[in-house]
């Protein structure tokens, strides 16, 4: 995980909708992303709006507002954990739905609608969902693969010819890539930008697109969490189905399921009139109160631009359970769920299907439970979100939490412990421990040529402990902190802190074992065998205007400031050059 997101493995398992992995999110047992306070808090008994039915019955009604009132003692604990996770995660509200035997059992809401606000969130209660967007994007791109009007096995430019990518490896980008994360390009998100219906087209086509993405490393290498994928799936969307994609996802996926609640306008949210404000922070440290039409982007709606609540998007957890022929014949919903390519971060337990992750196996503290789960989170500034199913059993649940980074872990072990019908625990399979005595394997220097790093030294000390240094990095002015050790949370997988984010570091085997490529979200190195020394060299450079971090709550400028830094050493003839402000922009932008 968002992992997914940024952060530490033991924190969500759905954080980051980005490296996400039950097998290895809860392996140091549950615990708090924050120990920061609620501005608002909602008691777990029976106060604010509940949508429950009897202890075993599914909700009836509408939205799922069945009726108002305690709630059944089969899910007070759960309730109980949430609110008291959701104050420890510095989020005013939250809402939860949960499903068992494909049905809503219960769907509850705690706490206020936003850090200024007073009112309670509802079971009913819009919020933004970030990249749980994509899943919504992944079943309309299939109702056009169940026409015979989109191919997943086909070249990208067989829809978009005019798709505005290095033609170098452009050729070779296949739809299959773009779903299942395995395109190569770099992530690339504008957080506020052109909202229009020909945003996306304008965007994905034009000549800043062509200059601002680009591919580290080539299609099909290996699994990266990358928003531009999911743009350009919106597109294949866009230009098969004959409609805006919001129009398109709407007709063919949101009605056919009486995701009546679901929206992708600000503006409609805003008339809806039930939805909560985000918490933020604005990038001089300010408090950000998020409204839903603080920001806006056309071209990254795809990717993460939805607003549902638990109880709506509980409609389409539904569908991944039980199918609906009116959205997809049954083995494309099945294809979407199933294991397309690992995600190497959970052994060969974890792998990444068409905007879904896949765990075969949960791991919670010192024990396995061997039961496929299906999941994926979203992030956006204000907002965190999650879904899980467990298809074996029917179990589902919902989350959604108005601050950033507010993904759910003690909860999420309540409810999969007492209600998700989980296996019996084994022994965590062996294949899931660091192996220590192997980490010399990953010792050397490698090299990416974007200028986002340039050369990174990994190496194992006598305690086989793992350091990292970044020769092109450390003279930059001002300097870019880092750690120069990395933690082991599964075989391959690392996690390391730069700028004061945490990241997943995965060392990529090939074929033999050996080590071809050290992964992360941000850059992709390869080792050098004799990797050329940095030389002296390089001038001043500024952000150039095409990475951007956080906005402001005013809808200004990004608070990069466009102020020239030091330039590292140059990498040599025929690379970029260092740029610092890639990496600092990087690191502050958004992931959804």
């Amino acid at each position: 995980m968002p992992s997914r997101h940024r952060f530490s493995l033991a924190c969500s398992l759905a954080a980051l909708a980005s490296t996400a992995s039950l097998v290895l999110a809860l392996g140091a047992g549950p615990v708090a992303c924050s120990s920061s306070s609620s501005s608002a808090a909602s008691p777990a008994d029976g106060g604010g709006d509940s949508a429950s039915g009897d202890d075993a019955g599914p909700v009836e009604g509408g939205d799922g507002a069945a009726g108002e009132g305690p709630i059944p003692a089969r899910y007070q604990a759960l309730a109980t954990a949430l609110d008291a996770e959701r104050a420890k995660l510095g989020a005013s509200g939250a809402a939860v739905a949960v499903l068992e035997h494909g049905q809503v059992t219960f769907a509850h809401g705690f706490g206020t609608k936003g850090p200024k606000s007073s009112d309670p969130v509802r079971a009913t209660t819009l919020f933004r969902i970030g990249s749980m967007t994509k899943a919504l994007t992944a079943t309309a791109f299939l109702s056009l693969v169940a026409e015979g009007k989109l191919d997943p096995s086909a070249p990208v430019t067989s829809a978009i010819p005019d798709l505005a990518l290095d033609k170098t490896y452009l050729p070779s980008l296949t739809f299959h890539d773009v779903l299942s994360h395995q395109s190569g390009l770099k992530d690339y998100l504008v957080i506020s930008g052109d909202a229009s219906d020909g945003a996306l087209a304008a965007m994905l086509t034009g000549a800043s697109y062509a200059t601002t993405d680009y591919f580290m490393d080539p299609p099909a290498t290996f699994w990266n969490y990358s928003n531009p994928n999911f743009y350009i799936a919106g597109l294949a969307v866009e230009r098969a189905g004959g409609a805006p994609y919001k129009d398109a996802v709407a007709h063919r996926v949101l009605q056919p399921l009486g995701m009546t609640r679901t929206f992708f306008l600000p503006a409609d949210v805003k008339a809806d009139g039930d939805f909560s404000d985000g918490a933020s922070t604005n990038p001089d440290g300010t408090p950000w109160d998020v409204a839903p039409d603080a920001y806006d982007n056309g071209w990254a709606r795809p990717a993460g631009y939805a607003f549902s609540s638990v109880v709506d998007y509980a409609k389409f957890v539904q569908f991944l359970y039980a199918g609906n022929a009116a959205v997809l014949p049954d083995a494309l919903r099945q294809d979407m769920q199933k294991i397309e390519v690992s995600t190497l971060e959970g052994a060969s337990y974890d792998g990444y299907g068409y905007a879904i992750f896949h765990d075969d196996g949960v791991r919670i503290g010192g024990q396995f439970y061997p039961t496929t789960v299906v999941f994926h989170g979203g992030d956006i500034p204000g907002f965190a979100a999650d879904f899980y199913l467990v298809p074996s059993t029917g179990f589902g649940l919902v989350l959604m939490a108005n601050a950033d980074g507010a993904h759910f872990s003690t909860s999420l072990v309540e409810a999969l412990t007492t209600l998700a019908g989980l296996a019996q625990p084994t022994a965590v399979p062996p294949s899931l421990q660091p192996d220590p005595t192997r980490f010399h394997q990953l010792a050397g220097t490698y090299y990416e040529p974007h200028g986002v790093v340039g050369h990174a030294v990994i190496g194992v000390n006598a305690s086989n402990v793992v350091t990292i240094d970044l020769p092109d990095i450390d003279p930059v002015t001002p300097a870019i902190p880092y750690d120069k050790t990395m933690t082991a949370v599964s075989p391959n997988v690392f996690t390391w802190t730069v700028q004061g984010t945490t990241i997943d570091v995965t060392f990529v085997p090939d074929a033999t074992g050996a080590i071809a490529w050290m992964r992360t979200r941000y850059f992709a190195a390869q080792p050098q065998q004799a990797a050329p020394p940095p030389t002296d060299g390089g001038a001043p450079s500024g952000d150039g205007g095409t990475h951007e971090g956080g906005l402001p709550a005013d809808g200004g400028a990004p608070a990069d400031g466009g102020a020239a830094e030091g330039a590292g050493p140059s990498p040599g003839p025929g690379h970029a050059p260092i740029d610092p402000a890639v990496l600092r922009a990087a690191l502050r932008t958004p992931r959804l």
